[in-house]
């Protein structure tokens, strides 16, 4: 009777111990539950200052110090920077009390000032942009920062991604990844992370 007491009791706790160590029951995918892609390691970026190209005196921000969402532009932001704009504003306030601790940002890799449009800038006001010099091994090195993989061009992949605030990139998320799944990873962080 004592040894059959002891099974029952015994028995649950060694058979979750199994489970999560050896199985993958019960967890949302391989990687842990993230929407969209950990970069493992994190890809330290340069303290890069990002500016509000709306102020009139061009007020500088750094990059570090708050979680960034951030997108890559090639040229003049057309319908899908357009909607990626909008898309990283929403993002931003479905975090509710932490909204303060994320900041938007355009990374203009052409560095031209007109990128984005004056319209733009007044419907999306707080979007920081960075204007990196406008050399070729500058753009090189942006690429590699930012290539998922040896062949990538992440300068036409309408992915958004989102860098640390001690200026890591960390994520990056496929144009298609559903908004609610990006809400999800900002809501954990922000909640777990006392940084930023």
């Amino acid at each position: 009777m004592v040894m059959v007491l002891c099974t029952v009791f015994a028995l649950p706790p060694l058979l979750s111990w199994y489970l999560f160590n050896y199985t993958d029951i019960g967890r949302a995918g391989a990687g842990g539950g993230e929407h969209g892609r950990l970069i493992v390691p994190p890809r330290p970026l340069p303290d890069w200052t990002l500016i509000d190209p709306a102020a009139e005196n061009d007020s500088a921000v750094s990059l570090r110090g708050k979680w960034t969402l951030l997108y890559l532009l090639d040229g003049a932001c057309a319908e899908g920077c357009d909607q990626n704009l909008y898309k990283m504003r929403q993002l931003r306030l479905a975090t509710g009390k932490h909204a303060g601790r994320v900041q938007r940002a355009v990374l203009v890799a052409n560095g031209d000032r007109d990128a984005l449009s004056r319209e733009q800038l007044r419907e999306y006001p707080g979007q920081l942009a960075l204007y990196p010099a406008p050399e070729p091994a500058v753009e090189v090195d942006m690429l590699s920062l930012f290539a998922l993989s040896g062949a990538d061009d992440p300068f036409n992949q309408d992915r958004l991604y989102l860098i640390d605030p001690q200026g890591n990139l960390m994520m990056a998320y496929a144009g298609t990844t559903e908004p609610k799944g990006i809400i999800k990873d900002l809501t954990r962080l922000l909640k777990y992370s006392r940084s930023g």
